[in-house]
C-alpha cells in the first residue's frame, strides 16, 4: 500500500466513490466523489495528536466493536494515506482537535469534490462483506457476549489489537479454558448463502492454532460440515491442527443456551460420524462467518452497467475461458468482487486483470469483429424484448422507440436476433437473406430431385417467418 502511494504514475482517491460513468473502451468518463475528511490532505502529517483530544469515544469500527475510537481517528494503524478522518454524526465540534493541530490541519468547513478523470479501462476490486449475522441473530449473537465471530477473534489476537494480544472473554475479562468454532455460519444454507465462502476453513484452523500457541492447556473444539482446505499445503496445515490436539467434530451446532448458574454456554450438536447427541459447556463460541457482496457492489453494478450473478457478486463473461472480463470491453473484475476467495487466488486475479488492462491500453487502436447486429428502423416496433434479453447490454431503446445498437459492445451472439418479433434485427455476414441463397447456391448443383428441394425449404421458411412473432 506505502508503495502504491508513492507511485508517480498512480494517484490515489481515499474516502471517495464512484458517482458516473459513462463513454467507449479507451475513452470511458468517470465522475467521483470525493467526501469531506475535514482534514487538508496536504497539512496532515498522521501524528495521531488529535485523536487525544477527542472527548467522544464510539466503538472502534475496524476492531469490530472491541474498544473504542474518537469522533477524530485515524482509521486502522497501517492505512494508507495516515490522515485522520473526523465522523460528523458523531462530532460535537468542541474543537479540542482544531485548537492541539500543530500544523493547522483541521477544516470543519470542508465539502465535497467532485473530480471528472477520462480513463481507457477500469479494474473493480469491490472486497466483500461479512454475513450479517447480527441481523439474523444466529447461535445468539448479539444477545450472549461471549459469542463472537472469527474476524473479533482474529482482531483479539492481533499484537496491535484492541486488547494486545490476549483473548478473554467478553463477559468477565477472563482467559477461556474451551473454546467452540462453528463453520459455515452464513454459508452453505438455505436460510443463508447457498455456496461455500472458500477460506471459512482455514482461518478457523489458523486461528485454533495461534489460540493453542498461546494457551497451550486450552481445549478446541470444531464443528463443521466438511473441512474443506483444498488450496496448496493446506490439507497439511489440517492434519498439524489435529496433532496440535484440536478436536473436529463432524455436525451441526443446533442450539446454544447460556448456563448463568456456572456461567457457561451449553451446545447442543450431532455427530454425523457417531450418530450421536453431543452436549458441550464452553467459555467462548466462536463463530466462522461466511462472504458476501461488498455493501458497494449493487452501487458499483448500477452505475457502470455491469452484470451480477444470483447471489449478488459481479458476473464474468466465463468463469472458465473469460473469468476477468465482464460484458462490458475495459472493464475487468478481480478479487472478491466476482466471488469468496483466499489470498493467493485473489492475487492471481488481480494481476490477471491489470494484464487484461494493460493489452487494451499498449493498442493505439481496438479491433471489433465485424460480425454485430444490425438493426432495420423501417420494422423495429420498441418492444424493448432484445433490450431485456442482451447480455451484455449492447441494445438499447433511444427516444424514438426504436433500437439501437453499441457495436463496441455487441459481441454477435445473436440473442436479440431470435427474440425479435418483427425479424427487425439482422446479424451481419449471417442474415436471413444471406442463408436462403446459400442453401440455393448448394443446390444449384445437379440434384435429382432439386426443385422440389428449393420448394420445400422456402415453405419451411415461410413457416418460420409466420412463428416468429410468438417466440419468447
Amino acid at each position: 500500500m506505502v508503495s502504491a502511494s508513492k507511485h508517480p504514475n498512480i494517484k490515489l482517491f481515499t474516502y471517495s466513490e464512484v458517482i458516473k460513468f459513462e463513454g467507449i473502451p479507451g475513452n470511458y468518463n468517470v465522475k467521483i466523489h470525493k467526501k469531506p475528511r475535514f482534514i487538508n490532505e496536504n497539512k496532515c502529517t498522521g501524528c495521531g495528536l488529535c485523536t487525544t483530544k477527542c472527548p467522544i469515544k464510539v466503538p472502534n469500527e475496524f476492531n469490530r466493536g472491541i474498544g473504542e475510537q474518537n469522533a477524530i481517528y485515524i482509521p486502522f494503524p497501517q492505512a494508507v494515506p495516515r490522515i485522520a478522518l473526523i465522523d460528523k454524526s458523531v462530532c460535537i465540534e468542541c474543537k479540542n482537535c482544531q485548537k492541539c493541530c500543530p500544523t493547522e490541519a483541521i477544516e470543519l468547513d470542508q465539502t465535497s469534490e467532485y473530480i471528472d478523470l477520462k480513463v481507457g479501462a477500469v479494474i473493480i476490486a469491490t472486497g466483500w462483506d461479512e454475513y450479517p449475522i447480527m441481523k439474523k441473530n444466529e447461535y445468539k449473537y448479539g444477545i450472549y457476549p461471549d459469542v463472537i465471530t472469527q474476524i473479533e477473534l482474529e482482531r483479539m489476537l492481533s499484537p496491535v489489537g484492541p486488547t494486545g494480544g490476549q483473548v478473554y472473554r467478553i463477559s468477565d475479562g477472563k482467559i477461556p479454558k474451551t473454546v467452540a468454532m462453528i463453520q459455515c455460519v452464513g454459508s452453505r444454507s438455505l436460510k443463508g448463502n447457498p455456496y461455500c465462502s472458500g477460506v471459512c476453513c482455514n482461518v478457523a484452523l489458523k486461528n485454533a492454532q495461534l489460540l493453542k500457541q498461546e494457551y497451550p492447556d486450552i481445549e478446541i473444539v470444531i464443528f463443521y460440515i466438511d473441512m474443506r482446505t483444498w488450496d496448496k499445503g493446506n490439507e497439511e496445515y489440517y492434519r498439524k491442527a489435529r496433532k496440535a490436539g484440536i478436536m473436529m467434530i463432524r455436525g451441526k451446532v443446533g442450539d446454544i443456551r447460556e448456563d448463568t448458574s456456572i456461567k457457561k454456554i451449553k451446545l447442543t450438536a450431532s455427530s454425523t460420524l457417531t450418530n450421536d447427541f453431543i452436549t458441550m459447556n464452553t467459555d467462548l463460541v466462536v463463530l466462522s462467518t461466511g462472504m458476501v457482496p461488498s455493501k458497494k457492489a449493487a452501487q458499483i453494478i448500477e452505475t457502470l452497467g455491469i452484470a451480477k450473478d444470483m447471489n449478488g457478486f459481479l458476473s464474468e463473461v466465463h468463469g472458465c475461458l473469460k473469468p476477468q472480463e465482464t460484458n462490458n470491453l475495459g472493464i475487468y473484475i478481480c478479487g472478491c468482487a466476482t466471488g469468496p476467495k483466499n489470498i493467493p487466488y485473489s492475487v492471481s486475479t488481480a494481476l490477471a486483470a491489470a494484464s487484461k488492462a494493460s493489452i487494451l491500453l499498449s493498442k493505439d487502436t481496438i479491433t471489433q469483429e465485424l460480425i454485430i447486429v444490425e438493426v432495420n428502423e423501417n420494422l423495429c416496433m420498441g418492444c424493448h424484448r432484445c433490450e431485456k434479453l442482451c447480455n451484455f447490454k449492447a441494445i438499447k431503446i433511444n427516444g424514438e422507440n426504436i433500437a439501437e445498437v453499441d457495436d463496441l459492445k455487441c459481441k454477435g451472439c445473436g440473442v436479440c436476433v431470435t427474440s425479435c418479433p418483427a425479424r427487425a434485427i439482422d446479424l451481419k455476414y449471417y442474415r436471413d437473406k444471406q442463408i436462403i441463397e446459400e442453401i440455393k447456391g448448394i443446390c444449384s448443383t445437379e440434384l435429382e430431385y432439386k426443385e422440389e428441394f428449393i420448394e420445400s425449404i422456402e415453405l419451411i421458411w415461410k413457416k418460420i417467418e409466420a412463428l416468429a412473432p410468438y417466440q419468447t
